[in-house]
């Protein structure tokens, strides 16, 4: 994006990337919503998770999802929880049986919802261990073997070291995915949908388990600040539009095993506003799973 999105706004501006990383993007998401002034010059692209900081009221969350100007998405973004081969659970049923529950690693609870909400869901304990400072150093810690497994975005652990390495040496196996479907990359592996119908989920536990997971709905989202003008978002959506059929963008996407399904701007718009109007009893739920962790 940032080789490519300039060319279709006017003047061609050059983009600068900033890594800002921390608390699986609160930092980042904070400092765009704060800090940042609203004149189309800077956007953010988070964690598609960054909603559950809101949602369950952490106390470190300095923003609105429903106050950004969403701008777009390359995609939507499926999770998986992938887990070491040699861990002795070979399926999510393991996981369930097991007395001795699995270490998970992750930046932030926001960026492991998923995993937080599995035991009142499905039963499925795991022992969350979190802090680290980016994905690299989580995937790091599965291979010294600190933790053993981690939930992230399926088209990352298809397209990208050290994914690419681990599933030709057959390092990982993988206990469940996000879709309501199955993704073709993974046509082995079951969704939380198959596993909440096979373990007869409650009603109040499976509305919250599809709130801690609606991030695949923002896939890998960009936004603006809050009062951005009206133009400049117009500006930013209908060049990320154009960037998205860039045939250089589509060709780098492709060599590295990305599939671009572009989302718009309205579309994450909307979503933000649907996401966070919950019934009550829901948002309980979310925030007493959360609170448990």
């Amino acid at each position: 994006l940032a080789r490519h999105m300039g060319k279709y706004i006017p003047g061609n501006p050059s983009f600068v990337v900033q890594a800002m990383p921390g608390a699986g993007s609160v930092i980042a998401t904070n400092y765009v919503y704060n800090l940042a002034q609203p004149d189309g010059l800077t956007v953010g692209m988070p964690t598609q998770q960054i909603y559950m900081g809101e949602f369950a009221g952490n106390a470190e969350v300095k923003f609105h999802m429903r106050k950004f100007l969403w701008i777009g998405s390359p995609d939507r973004n499926p999770s998986i929880l992938y887990i070491r081969a040699d861990a002795p659970y070979k399926t999510i049923d393991d996981v369930i049986k097991s007395k001795t529950p699995p270490k998970c690693g992750g930046t932030g609870w926001e960026s492991s919802s998923l995993i937080v909400a599995l035991e009142d869901a499905l039963g499925a304990k795991f022992e969350l261990v979190l802090g680290y400072q980016g994905a690299n150093e989580v995937d790091l810690a599965v291979v010294r073997g600190e933790v053993v497994c981690r939930d992230l975005g399926l088209t990352a652990h298809f397209s990208r070291e050290p994914f690419l390495s681990w599933h030709a040496k057959g390092f990982d196996r993988h206990l469940l995915q996000t879709g309501r479907k199955r993704d073709p990359r993974a046509a082995d592996t079951p969704t939380i949908y198959e596993l909440m119908d096979r373990y007869k989920t409650n009603e109040i536990n499976r509305r919250a388990m599809e709130v801690l997971v609606a991030g695949e709905g923002f896939g890998h989202p960009m936004m603006a600040p809050p009062g951005t003008a009206a133009g400049q978002v117009k500006i930013l959506r209908e060049s990320y539009a154009k960037a998205m059929r860039d045939p250089e963008l589509i060709s780098e996407a492709q060599r590295g095993g990305w599939v671009i399904e572009p989302v718009a701007g309205e579309e994450l718009q909307a979503l933000a506003d649907r996401l966070m109007v919950q019934p009550a009893e829901v948002v309980n739920q979310v925030k007493k799973l959360l609170r448990a962790k």
